[in-house]
């Protein structure tokens, strides 16, 4: 299977819609590696899979006036994490949350530590994506001169175990970068967002996705990542569940058609 897909957008848009953990899908090679049994892995991808991110980002894309670029990672982040650093630069790696997870949201083992595959799952399934992405960023700078990426995620209402049990849970977090995130773009994120009323920045989570090999320091490319918190859309905690999940994606739609129009005469 393709361990990744790249949905054509309209050849005028500079925006991708980045959508790195919205599957639960591990080929069966890989859950061969996995140290959890079926019902504690079932557990895990609940707290760990951005559920229905896949799907606000298709409908985002299908109310914007001008079709955004979608990178879908087909596969779940317990095979490999997209948004990581493959090396020791990597905050997550001290809890066992690098590129290729040993621990689970909870910090039990969830795979053999040392981990002795890691380098064949980075040549596997990490680094093509990377490449990929990195390959569509210089295809549109290369069609708009610049390129948005809005990197779209969702959380869980409770702390994970390894995260900061104090931190502030609003119902959209805008992650945000110093160089990458200008004040345009956050604006415009709040602004779409704003019948969520709950928005702050960089909190719990900090930062977006940039391809740094290629782009780390190219100002041409613009990102903000969006947060949303689950329990505000998922129906199993009370919510209407669809209903809302479609009024997200008229949200997106209106920060896809703005990072769309910046810098034209539109």
């Amino acid at each position: 299977m393709n361990s990744f897909s790249i949905l054509p957008g309209h050849s005028s848009s500079p925006v991708i819609l980045h959508v790195p953990h919205a599957s639960r899908t591990i080929p069966p090679h890989v859950r061969a590696q996995l140290l959890l049994d079926d019902a504690a892995l079932d557990a895990e991808l609940d707290e760990a899979t951005d559920t229905d991110t896949d799907l606000i980002a298709t409908l985002g894309a299908d109310h914007a006036r001008t079709h955004p670029w979608i990178v879908n990672n087909a596969l779940s982040r317990l095979v490999i994490d997209p948004e990581r650093f493959p090396d020791a630069s990597e905050p997550a790696a001290a809890y066992g949350r690098g590129a290729v997870y040993t621990r689970t949201c909870d910090g039990r083992r969830l795979r053999g530590e040392p981990f002795a595959d890691t380098e064949t799952l980075l040549d596997e399934y990490f680094r093509p994506y990377a490449r990929a992405v990195a390959e569509l960023v210089t295809d549109r700078i290369v069609a708009c001169g610049r390129a948005v990426i809005i990197d779209v995620h969702s959380y869980p209402e409770h702390p994970s175990g390894f995260e900061n049990p104090t931190a502030v849970r609003p119902a959209l977090c805008i992650g945000t970068d110093p160089l990458h995130t200008p004040d345009w773009l956050t604006s415009t994120t709040r602004r779409a967002f704003l019948p969520l009323e709950e928005i702050a920045e960089n909190t719990p989570y900090t930062g977006c996705y940039v391809p740094l090999d290629r782009y780390g320091r190219d100002e041409r490319v613009s990102a903000v990542m969006i947060e949303l918190r689950r329990d505000t859309y998922l129906p199993e905690n009370g919510c209407p569940g669809k209903r809302l999940v479609a009024q997200l994606g008229e949200y997106l739609a209106e920060l896809i058609d703005t990072a769309t129009q910046v810098g034209t005469d539109v």
